[in-house]
């Protein structure tokens, strides 16, 4: 590993910007091992907490005694422009790092794997976790999904879902072996393209280690692409739910071919449907694979795989008639996945509207007998489905659920399914996509009582 000005952090200052879950992690985990910290937010709510642990609030910071700006993943690093201690420190000649920098130099021993792509991170890092736990591997999965990593324990392997922002802010982590699931267009308005989007995904390669293992998917153009670019230069296996590959991973008849020789019948998964989690699973037996593990024991682990809350999740069968929660839908992209793998749809979308709207979502229609929209984003859906799909303006979760099980019970249309996948965020109305995710199950469950 490299040598770093900035560890071991013991006796060192640092500053920390952004102090929501990770960035308050940080906090404590530099306390605890000597280091002082300067603690910086917009919340001054946010400052009192880090306060409240040790931390410092000196201003103005002196840059001259910091020896690494730690910058949460949230807080805009370039665009649509760099946060003004961000540029401080840039001005300063101080190194910007996120905490999987200093997470990986302290766990120089470990072996480290990451997940990243547009959709699919979360299942498929806690399937390869699932997996690895499954068969006697000692591993903690986090990051972008669940715990930060410096609240992660010991361990001797760690999966960690990585996120376009958090690439972006690390110099080295080191990575084992990579899952690159795929590649649509998604916080351009944090990256300022699609390019530089897909720049800072590819960062995930620049940063590993010495035996260097990479699963692709290559379904989207520009994710073959990479898959050309990096296998060009290390071991990179092609994944693909599409079209037989040669010496790669693919479906055949619902089966996972690894090369010729079918290893699981991917269809009959209970809790990963669709060809989007198809390609999760490919991808995360992809990964097991190459960290050494036995074929039909990594095949075994996965159909014991739970799934992940708010993920095309199974909420309940009342009156014939299906809830599913996909609240992690948040765009256009993760919603096609969802309505791809279900029939006789009532739809329950919107929230804060992405850039990419629902256009592209119009070869699903016929699949919708109605949808109901809630949200800031309703009447910009609502011009996109006027003469294709019937409609209503819910306006609130409560309002949607209510309505689309009473439609869905006077229509009487057999395995009916009432689907939230908002192809929208979640902070106009909720906290985050699993306190929206948590409401809508809260309510389905509530359905009936009064009856």
């Amino acid at each position: 590993m490299p040598m770093r000005d900035w560890f071991p952090v013991g006796g060192k200052t640092y500053a920390v910007l952004g102090l929501a879950r990770s960035g308050l992690a940080t906090v404590k985990w530099l306390l605890a091992r000597g280091a002082s910290v300067i603690a910086i937010d917009d919340n001054p709510d946010s400052v009192i907490k880090a306060q409240k642990l040790g931390a410092k609030t000196p201003s103005p910071i002196p840059w001259d005694q910091v020896s690494a700006l730690v910058q949460s993943p949230g807080v805009p690093l370039w665009f649509p422009t760099p946060h003004p201690i961000t540029q401080e420190a840039r001005e300063n000649g101080v190194p910007i790092i996120g905490d999987g920098d200093l997470f990986r130099a302290a766990h120089p021993e470990a072996r480290f794997v990451g997940i990243t792509g547009t959709n699919g991170k979360s299942t498929t890092t806690a399937l390869v976790g699932h997996i690895l736990k499954t068969c006697g591997i000692d591993c903690q999965v986090g990051g972008n999904i669940g715990t930060p990593m410096l609240d992660l324990p010991l361990a001797e392997t760690y999966v960690l879902e990585l996120s376009s922002y958090q690439l972006d802010l690390s110099e080295g982590l080191d990575l084992h072996v990579v899952g690159w699931l795929n590649i649509s267009p998604d916080h351009l308005d944090r990256h300022g393209s699609l390019e530089n989007y897909i720049a800072a995904k590819k960062r995930i390669f620049k940063i590993q280690a010495g035996a260097q293992k990479a699963i692709i998917g290559v379904d989207d153009p520009a994710s073959e692409a990479v898959w050309r670019e990096i296998s060009a230069i290390q071991s990179a296996v092609p994944v693909s739910v599409n079209r037989n590959l040669d010496g790669g991973l693919y479906l055949q008849e619902g089966w996972l071919m690894d090369g010729s020789e079918p290893v699981l019948h991917v269809t009959l998964l209970p809790t990963l449907k669709g060809a989007h989690n198809f390609q999760n699973v490919a991808v995360a037996y992809g990964v097991c694979k190459a960290l050494g593990l036995d074929k039909m024991e990594i095949a075994g682990a996965i159909q014991t795989f739970p799934g992940l809350a708010h993920r095309q999740e199974w909420v309940r069968t009342l009156e014939n008639i299906q809830f599913i929660n996909d609240s992690k839908g948040t765009n256009a992209d993760a919603t096609a996945k969802a309505l791809a793998t279900f029939d006789k749809i009532y739809w329950i979308a919107g929230g804060k509207a992405k850039s990419d709207g629902i256009e592209s979502l119009s070869s699903y229609f016929p699949k919708i007998v109605h949808t109901f929209l809630i949200g800031e984003a309703q009447e910009q859906f609502a011009a996109t489905l006027e003469g294709n799909v019937p409609y209503t303006k819910s306006g609130t979760m409560e309002k949607a659920v209510t309505e689309s099980y009473q439609l869905a019970l006077a229509n009487g249309i057999a395995n009916s399914i009432i689907l939230l996948s908002p192809a929208c965020a979640s902070f106009d109305q909720f906290q985050d996509f699993e306190h929206r995710g948590t409401v809508f199950c809260q309510l389905v469950q509530s359905l009936g009582e009064k009856e």
